[in-house]
């Protein structure tokens, strides 16, 4: 037991060490060393090798590190954690090649435990959650063997006995464990604080959402695969939102797009609810569950036109002059908040109950803004692009078309853009990145006198079906126009060329799928898990019961109306018989086909036997059939065959003379 007990020992160091280098805040030499001693230690406690080091030695090694300790604090780690940290690997490594005591087993417990607290202070990656099972089965294990080698020095069961039931043990009680704790945690009303309500990850840096944007930018952005947010479908038509709007750009100095009014308005809370639009909705409404992780910036996004957002964990809402939508302070953690905007399907004047406020002078000089050193071939392609055109959206269309048919979407930009980028883009490279697609639209839209914006954001992203999400990432990051059109407000374009690249279908894309969905499930139900999350979880749980309350009932009476519809169709059939008198040739006919099917074996006798006087040639069937015609008469009137017993034995103790002497003829 005692062999066992160093064995649990051992995996409990090793899943809390995993754990803590999982976190990702572990330094290589820390695990450099540690790994290779610890599978030494292993290796002679599996051969039960004597301990390498002494008592004596482990206490003078112990006394050495006081002095490494501090060396570590001040040259190496420069932190006290990391040289705590640091401290307990190197005591659980002594302690675990020498030879162990009661007291010694117990030590190996707590620093374990200690690094397991470390790695949960460090980290709220779903690994920890993997990592912590781990980490209680091999505790459960070990204070268990720990347990019965202290107080059963002599066991009366073998020790592989012993082992197996322990390790059993081991699996049922974390298993219990887990599922007890797991109830009790979506059970237990939340209180929305706590551990597990933090996010200790480092913001990305995604200047494509600053309040200015150079052109090139988001084609550096779009290098990056890092995950920005999740998505999920609550309400609305499947794929019917193709982009999520983030902020929006009005002033273009021939480089950078900036905000020109960047004044924002505080939207008051209604129980945790921002509502940006009342009123009947223009489109159909959408609803989505954004995951959205820690980003530098305050930005929110959500499909054009949000009509109101809500969320427990949003620190206030401002909103813009151009509708984008922001919090009020910037969040280092993970946000999860629900938005309901519509979607216009539309044509942008077929809606002619649309009705818009008409720009003010102030608005319609912003929106035309150009910059003073604008390209004069600028001017004469927008005029060249839109010549006849007679209203905005005529104009709109075809420079949209114009620049898809006409440029090339690349991330490899091989052309120097120089000062002059935009007309380097439009008037030799002729190929770019979303931004110069986007910017292009909006400025030649403008020397045709029709009011644009730039907008930022995300495409969609790749769908998930194992978690039914959306997956956006950094590489989605895209630039669109809206275009003022009278009667319509503002209307999306987008100018890019598609060319994306295909998602992939193979062995590795499902299994990131299922690790996606996983993740997912992780930092929606865990880590982002409030009384809100509690009470739509139970409210989906109630339409779950009910749906399949509604659904057992529906069956019940599908099958209730069919039995009827069968009797009755039934009823009808006798009723006509009997008026018509072809009851009783049905009855007949019935009763023919039970009789010959009780009788079948006499009538294949009497078949056979008729077709021996016909023909008188004898063949094995005909002398079959006799035979078993005999031996239905011996049934009735003479001894019955034993299983154990031949034909012919059976045959010799017939008592009538005359049946023994043809059977005996038959065989």
């Amino acid at each position: 037991m005692k062999r066992y007990c160093e064995l649990s020992v051992h995996g409990l160091v090793g899943t809390a060490f995993f754990a803590l280098a999982m976190t990702g805040r572990l330094d290589f030499l820390s695990v450099a060393i540690f790994i290779p001693a610890l599978a030494v230690s292993l290796y002679r406690a599996l051969k039960a090798l004597p301990p390498i080091l002494a008592p004596s030695a482990s206490f003078y090694l112990s006394i050495a590190y006081v002095g490494i300790l501090l060396l570590d604090f001040n040259m190496y780690s420069r932190s006290l954690i990391g040289a705590a940290i640091h401290m307990v690997l190197f005591l659980e490594l002594v302690k675990l090649h020498q030879e162990k005591s009661d007291r010694d087993f117990l030590y190996l417990i707590l620093l374990s435990f200690l690094k397991i607290l470390a790695a949960s202070s460090l980290t709220v990656d779903i690994s920890f959650m993997g990592t912590l099972l781990m980490f209680f089965m091999a505790l459960i294990s070990t204070l268990t063997s720990f347990d019965i080698y202290r107080t059963e020095k002599k066991a009366q069961t073998g020790t592989r006995e012993s082992a197996s039931a322990l390790s059993s043990l081991s699996i049922w009680a974390t298993l219990w464990i887990v599922g007890v704790g797991a109830g009790l945690f979506f059970v237990i009303p939340r209180v929305g604080t706590g551990y597990l309500t933090r996010a200790a990850v480092s913001p990305l840096l995604l200047s494509g959402f600053s309040d200015s944007v150079e052109l090139g930018q988001i084609g550096q952005l779009k290098q990056s695969s890092a995950i920005v947010m999740h998505a999920q479908r609550l309400s609305g038509t499947p794929f019917s939102v193709l982009k999520w709007r983030g902020v929006a750009l009005d002033t273009f100095d021939g480089l950078t797009w900036t905000k020109n009014n960047k004044r924002r308005e505080s939207v008051r809370s209604e129980h945790s609810n921002y509502i940006f639009r009342t009123g009947r909705a223009r489109g159909e409404l959408v609803t989505y569950e954004i995951l959205l992780e820690p980003i530098a910036t305050t930005a929110l996004f959500g499909p054009h036109r949000v009509r109101q957002i809500s969320g427990r964990m949003i620190p206030g809402i401002e909103v813009d002059s151009d509708g984008a939508i922001f919090t009020r302070i910037q969040q280092a953690q993970r946000m999860q908040y629900r938005v309901q905007s519509e979607i216009v399907k539309l044509a942008p004047m077929a809606d002619k109950t649309a009705v818009s406020d008409p720009l003010s002078e102030k608005q319609l000089g912003n929106y035309l803004q150009l910059p003073k050193s604008l390209n004069p071939r600028i001017r004469s392609l927008a005029e060249e692009i839109t010549r006849g055109a007679q209203t905005p959206l005529e104009k709109a269309v075809r420079v949209e078309a114009y620049l898809k048919r006409n440029y090339d979407y690349t991330l490899s930009l091989t052309w120097n853009p120089g000062t002059d980028a935009l007309g380097a883009f439009l008037f030799s490279a002729k190929s770019g990145h979303c931004e110069y697609f986007a910017s292009a639209m909006a400025v030649l839209l403008r020397a045709a006198g029709v009011p644009t914006r730039i907008v930022n954001g995300f495409l969609m992203g790749e769908y998930n079906p194992v978690g039914d999400t959306y997956i956006v990432r950094q590489s989605d990051a895209h630039s669109w126009v809206e275009v003022y059109l009278s009667g319509s407000e503002w209307t999306e374009f987008d100018p890019t060329p598609g060319g994306g690249n295909q998602p992939d279908g193979g062995l590795l894309a499902q299994l990131n799928n299922y690790a996606d969905a996983l993740g997912y499930f992780w930092n929606t139900y865990v880590l982002t898990f409030d009384s809100n999350s509690q009470v739509q979880l139970f409210q989906q749980a109630q339409q779950s019961v009910e749906k399949l309350h509604d659904n057992l009932q529906t069956q019940k009476n599908r099958w209730a109306t069919g039995v009827q519809d069968l009797a009755g169709y039934i009823s009808t059939v006798i009723r006509q018989a009997i008026a018509s008198g072809t009851i009783w040739l049905y009855a007949a006919i019935l009763l023919a086909g039970i009789l010959a099917y009780t009788q079948r074996q006499a009538l294949a006798h009497h078949w056979w036997l008729f077709r021996l006087r016909k023909s008188g040639r004898v063949d094995g069937r005909v002398i079959h059939s006799l035979f078993y015609r005999v031996v239905g008469l011996m049934g009735k009137y003479g001894p019955r065959r034993r299983e154990s017993e031949t034909w012919r034995e059976w045959v010799g103790i017939v008592p009538n003379e005359q049946c023994r002497s043809v059977l005996q003829r038959a065989l």
